[in-house]
């Protein structure tokens, strides 16, 4: 809240539409997921088998570098569950978003993908279902007893920007016609 109030309120407007910096970092974070879906957390729930052994390597040094037992395998039935709705549906979107979000940025008026219609709802579909899927990865970080406080806070750090993020899209396509920047739906019932 304190970081809100030292931005001006057209800084502001921007932070609650793709456009700007926030569409900046929406596509890194989207293009991002994309490779970690894949070799990282899809270990969760393919098996480990189809994962070439160097792959397999880099998420055991992780998971016991940094403590997470979420990744430790064998992996968490319910764990694995939320992987899978991550890599069945989250990741097909995480291609989309990148789609749409280049595509207004080109060419705002040819664009096929609008910011007030299916993309709008799909946004908040996922950003939703993000969000819910990290309150019980969260639980599980916060009261594992075997971490300390540092190493809890390393592990909010990986885990918070997926929290962050999908929440953010909520809020952007909840407070707009038009998550590209089109009106607002307050402002046009004035």
């Amino acid at each position: 809240v304190i970081i809100i109030l030292w931005y001006t309120h057209e800084q502001y407007e921007i932070m609650l539409t793709l456009q700007g910096n926030t569409r900046i970092a929406f596509l890194l974070f989207f293009a991002s997921h994309i490779p970690i879906t894949l070799l990282v957390d899809g270990q969760a729930f393919f098996r480990r088998s189809f994962y070439p052994q160097a792959f397999q390597d880099v998420v055991d040094w992780y998971a016991l570098t940094f403590k997470d037992t979420l990744m430790e395998h064998p992996v968490e039935p319910w764990f694995s569950s939320l992987v899978s709705i991550e890599v069945i549906f989250q990741l097909p979107f995480f291609f989309l978003a990148i789609y749409a979000i280049l595509q207004q940025s080109k060419h705002p008026q040819k664009r096929t993908i609008r910011g007030d219609g299916p993309f709008k709802s799909l946004c908040i579909i996922y950003g939703s279902s993000t969000a819910t899927t990290l309150v019980p990865i969260l639980q599980c970080i916060l009261t594992d007893e075997e971490t300390n406080m540092s190493e809890k806070g390393i592990l909010l750090g990986f885990y918070l920007p997926y929290l962050i993020f999908p929440l953010w899209l909520v809020l952007i396509a909840v407070s707009n016609e038009d998550i590209f920047g089109g009106v607002d739906a307050s402002k046009k019932e004035q």
